[in-house]
């Protein structure tokens, strides 16, 4: 009987252990709980207004996030470089710094469409008033 139970508990490991890997090798998404933390995070950065294309999956201890972010037409390049490495930080610092990260920015929506920036509107950041 002990031999018994001992195989039921085996056989349960093995079983969780196969669906583990199974749900790596498929690239399964991280948990809901888990992708909501990190639209929360990325959407506390200054000008982002939206996130859209999340992408997740755990590779071996590690996680990788893929996502597109919405900033400003008229935003220079170098903000937008500064706004995309705050949010990159901020995800090492809670997910790990093996944390495998993409982003990929595109304009803000004007009507539904993508606009070109209107002249003579400018973007200006704190680093541009001082």
């Amino acid at each position: 009987i002990a031999a018994v139970i001992v195989s039921v508990f085996i056989f349960k490991v093995a079983i969780e252990l196969t669906i583990q890997a199974l749900n790596e090798l498929l690239e399964k998404s991280l948990p809901k709980e888990t992708e909501n933390e990190i639209v929360q995070i990325a959407e506390q950065e200054k000008d982002v207004s939206e996130i859209h294309h999340l992408c997740t999956r755990r590779i071996g201890n590690n996680i990788a996030i893929e996502m597109h972010l919405r900033l400003p037409a008229q935003m220079n390049l170098y903000d937008c470089h500064e706004r995309t490495a705050s949010i990159e930080r901020r995800l090492r610092e809670r997910y790990g710094q093996g944390t495998h990260i993409t982003l990929h920015v595109e304009p803000t929506k004007v009507d539904g469409c993508y606009r070109p920036p209107v002249e003579g509107c400018s973007h200006t950041s704190a680093m541009d008033k001082s």
